[in-house]
């Protein structure tokens, strides 16, 4: 079962989920690295929140901080 990690650091996040293939992807979609998870945001994750995984990786959408996530995201 996929955890609510929406809103919650990114690094934090992939440690709750350890044991699980965890990939991070920029919510913006200007599609930047994500050397630092500790600097980065959770706005969304597939699956969503309380949801069944059954595809590996997990997908972290994820913003910088220092910036909101996008419009139709949650976090």
């Amino acid at each position: 079962m996929m955890p609510d990690v929406t809103g919650g650091n990114a690094l934090r996040a992939q440690e709750q989920m350890a044991g699980t293939e965890v990939r991070f992807e920029d919510a913006t979609g200007k599609n930047r690295e994500v050397v630092d998870p500790q600097a980065w945001r959770v706005c969304d994750s597939r699956p969503g929140a309380n949801q069944q995984i059954t595809s590996y990786p997990v997908v972290l959408l994820v913003t910088p901080t220092s910036e909101p996530c996008p419009e139709g995201a949650s976090g």
